[in-house]
């Protein structure tokens, strides 16, 4: 006569997922001033919104967004990360037959086996969610930031073009419009 045995396992997973994400656009800056100049006129206007000049980059860290300019290359980089400690616990119970079938530590072995690849697929598609939140993130912040930087350009750009008109001759009158983006400079030569 055959024994039934029943088996219960159970596994926790505790790990850190992490995730990420980011975007490379490139600035337009007029040359109209030598390069290292102008890079320096940007990175002057980029540090009054808040970033950190280190040597050729400007870089700012809000939460998990990093914002990167290349003031020689003019490259942006928008990166976002993000990492969570997650602990799946699960628990499998099984039957095996003491003269049929798997002995009872195969059995078990089995059933340990399943579950920590049904833990690990669980694991797996919370890094998917943690993926699509970073990546949501990421598209949420970009419009803003284009649009700081986008005012950086237009403020170093309004300085190179007033320091050029210096250098032509005496300027007379300036006159910005900061709402519609216009700059108008009257010079004497």
């Amino acid at each position: 006569m055959s024994r039934a045995y029943r088996i219960k396992v159970s596994e926790t997973i505790r790990k850190v997922i992490r995730a990420e994400d980011h975007v490379r656009t490139q600035l337009e800056l007029l040359q109209i001033l030598p390069a290292d100049q102008m890079a320096d006129l940007l990175a002057e206007e980029l540090v009054k919104q808040g970033f950190e000049r280190d040597g050729n980059t400007v870089t700012r860290t809000d939460e998990e967004i990093t914002v990167t300019v290349d003031l020689e290359t003019g490259e942006v980089k928008v990166q976002v990360e993000s990492s969570e400690a997650i602990s799946l616990e699960g628990e499998r119970t099984g039957l095996t037959y003491d003269d049929a079938g798997p002995t009872r530590k195969e059995a078990e072995a089995n059933l340990r086996k399943n579950l920590q690849k049904d833990l690990e697929s669980d694991a797996e598609q919370q890094t998917k969610e943690l993926q699509k939140q970073v990546t949501d993130k990421l598209e949420g912040h970009l419009a803003d930031i284009r649009k700081e930087l986008d005012q950086a350009v237009n403020k170093a750009t309004a300085e190179a073009l007033k320091q050029k008109a210096a250098q032509i001759g005496q300027i007379k009158e300036v006159t910005e419009d900061q709402d519609g983006g216009s700059l108008t400079i009257v010079v004497e030569v």
